[in-house]
C-alpha cells in the first residue's frame, strides 16, 4: 500500500472513533477529523493516482462528511437524529472500513522490479490493427481487431 492510501485509512479510522464516541461527537473534532480525512483522500487522488482497490476507503470519507454535515445542518429533531444517523453510520463505518483495509492489502498495486545490470532498458510500444477481421465485441460492425503491444528489451 502506497503512503497517502495509508495516510487515508488511518483518518478513516480516526474519524471512525470520533463518530462512534457522543463527547467527540459534538465537538469540533468530528469537523476536523471528516475534513482532513478529505484532504488525505484529494491529495492521494492527485498525487499518487486513483485506484480502483481505494473505491471503498473515498467512499467511506464522502459518508463520515455527509454524517457531519447531515448532523449539523439538519434541524434538532430531524431526519438525522430519528434514525440516530451517527451509531448507524458509525456501525456501518466499522464493517466498511475492514473492507476499505482489505481491499489494498489483499490486490496491492501492481510494479516492476528496478532493472539491475550494465544495460539500459529499451521499450517499444505498437497499435497493430488486423484490417482483415472484423472485431467480434464491438457494435460498430467496421470495427476491426485491434492490438497494443509493449516490448522491453536491452538497450
Amino acid at each position: 500500500m502506497r503512503s497517502l492510501e495509508t495516510l487515508l485509512l488511518m483518518a478513516d479510522l480516526l474519524t471512525l472513533v470520533v463518530l462512534s464516541f457522543a463527547r467527540f461527537r459534538a465537538s469540533r473534532w468530528m469537523r476536523l477529523s471528516a475534513t482532513v480525512a478529505l484532504l488525505i483522500a484529494i491529495a492521494q487522488v492527485l498525487v499518487e493516482g486513483p485506484r480502483w482497490q481505494m473505491v471503498p476507503a473515498y467512499a467511506l470519507t464522502a459518508l463520515f462528511l455527509l454524517v457531519w454535515a447531515l448532523k449539523n445542518v439538519a434541524p434538532a429533531g430531524g431526519l438525522a437524529e430519528r434514525i440516530r444517523l451517527p451509531q448507524l453510520a458509525a456501525g456501518l463505518g466499522a464493517v466498511w472500513l475492514a473492507v476499505a483495509v482489505a481491499l489494498p492489502v489483499l490486490v496491492p498495486v501492481f510494479g516492476f522490479p528496478t532493472p539491475t545490470g550494465p544495460y539500459a532498458i529499451g521499450t517499444l510500444t505498437t497499435h497493430w490493427v488486423d484490417a482483415s477481421r472484423a472485431d467480434a465485441f464491438a457494435a460498430d460492425p467496421k470495427a476491426r481487431r485491434q492490438l497494443m503491444v509493449q516490448v522491453w528489451y536491452p538497450a
